[in-house]
């Protein structure tokens, strides 16, 4: 085997040795220590210097060994001649507290590389995903049920965050990897917890692999090529909902009448478009059973304009409102309230110093809840008026209303988004303006 094996195999991308907007181009390999991900770092080297070369290390912080292999990738990168760097991933709560910790790992890790390529100028990453890993999360998601998305398994080539993400050993085999390893003398680290059969992959390349391998030998290929399939498919599926989504997009979400006889029409293209619209903002895909949920809440409201809906999912509230479905980042107001004085002469409103600063002195400005008939003056020609039926004039949604609001004394002073009570302000003269600082 050679160096032209390498770059043949890789099937790297078009990334020319050239500066770029006064940087050098740079390729980020996603560096573990490992068998597969050496081969990576090599190869890659091979097929592009090593000068445009970068390994990203991610410490997940699970295992107690993890902290020598630190020091063997950046062993490795200094005789490689090529960048390094890594970064140790910090868990909210003791580890034997997580659930699905495979899932959070994998979610951290992408997290933490795709920062570090930003810092490091790097808009390519490469990981060492094979055949072998394809075929494994191809039956995975079989067991799991899952639908189009995740049978499609990984593809070659992924846009995130403004970084290309390839996986170039898609079409290789893990033996293959090792022949090349082998025959260049690399030095690799086998991590213990692959071993562990209580983590279902592991039980899968250990037990079920060999077995499905007695009866089909090509079954790895044949599974990858079945991914390949079915991402055509499920690229098929989005045309088709960016299709639908034209004739149901509103400014603020999703039409519910032009949804609702979509369903009526064909239930699954309703279920497709709906998928496909909260995987552009973001939000992983529901199950099933939350879908169907969601069907029957819709379809047990008499008038939907009448009623508001309301569900939580991935972080997001999606509400119903006046026949539009939207989204919103659940908890969104987060913040506090402080003072700036005014300049004398910019005709903002504010309080008076003199009534600020008394009383400030006797706690008599504070933040506290709606109770629900308070009134305000937000325009000087027009007359106070409740908050319930400014919040209405200004469209704001039932469940944007529960806003902060700052008291002076019984009286409203402000309210976020609507402003300062002009009963108790003025523009002329030392004055301090309240101010919603959003953390």
């Amino acid at each position: 085997m050679s160096a032209s094996w390498a770059m043949e195999s890789l099937k790297t991308p078009p990334i020319h040795s050239q500066n770029l907007a006064g940087q050098t181009a740079r390729i980020a390999v996603a560096f573990s220590g490992g068998l597969d991900s050496t081969v990576l770092l090599h190869s890659t080297i091979a097929a592009h210097g090593s000068e445009h070369v970068i390994a990203l290390h991610i410490h997940h912080g699970l295992l107690d060994a993890a902290d020598a292999w630190v020091e063997h990738c950046a062993r490795i990168a200094e005789e490689f001649d090529v960048a390094f760097d890594s970064h140790v991933v910090q868990w909210p709560i003791e580890k034997k507290h997580l659930n699905n910790i495979e899932e959070r790992a994998r979610s951290a890790r992408y997290q933490a590389l795709f920062r570090l390529c930003n810092q490091h100028g790097a808009s390519h990453l490469l990981t060492a995903h094979h055949q072998d890993d394809q075929a494994e999360t191809v039956l995975l998601q079989l067991l799991r049920g899952s639908g189009l998305p995740g049978l499609a398994a990984m593809p070659a080539l992924r846009e995130d965050l403004h970084i290309r993400l390839w996986r170039p050993f898609l079409d290789l085999t893990r033996s293959e990897l090792a022949a090349y390893a082998h025959a260049y003398h690399l030095e690799w680290i086998d991590d213990p917890s692959n071993e562990d059969e209580q983590y279902t992959r592991n039980w899968l390349r250990k037990q079920l692999l060999p077995q499905i391998e007695k009866a089909q030998p090509q079954f790895r290929r044949n599974l990858s090529r079945s991914a390949r399939h079915l991402a055509q498919a499920q690229h098929l599926l989005n045309v088709l909902a960016d299709l639908d989504l034209a004739t149901i997009k509103h400014i603020e979400g999703l039409n519910m009448r032009s949804l609702m006889a979509l369903r009526q029409q064909d239930s699954a293209r309703a279920t497709n478009v709906l998928r496909h619209w909260l995987s552009q903002a973001g939000l992983s895909m529901p199950s099933e059973e939350r879908l169907n949920a969601w069907w029957r809440d819709i379809e047990n409201v008499r008038h939907v304009t009448d009623h508001q809906i309301s569900w939580l999912h991935d972080g997001y509230e999606l509400k119903v409102w006046r026949q539009v479905l939207s989204m919103h980042p659940a908890n969104t107001i987060k913040g506090y309230w402080f003072f700036e004085e005014a300049q004398l002469d910019n005709g903002e409103y504010g309080l008076a110093t003199s009534i600020y600063e008394q009383a400030m002195r006797s706690g008599l400005i504070q933040e506290r809840p709606r109770v629900g008939s308070e009134k305000i003056r937000i325009h000087e020609k027009r007359p106070r008026k409740t908050l319930k039926n400014i919040f209405q004039e200004h469209g704001i949604a039932p469940w944007q209303r529960d806003v902060p609001v700052l008291w002076l004394g019984q009286s409203v002073l402000a309210v976020v988004g609507i402003g300062i009570n002009l009963d108790l302000a003025t523009q002329t003269g030392p004055r301090f303006i309240p101010i919603w600082k959003v953390e």
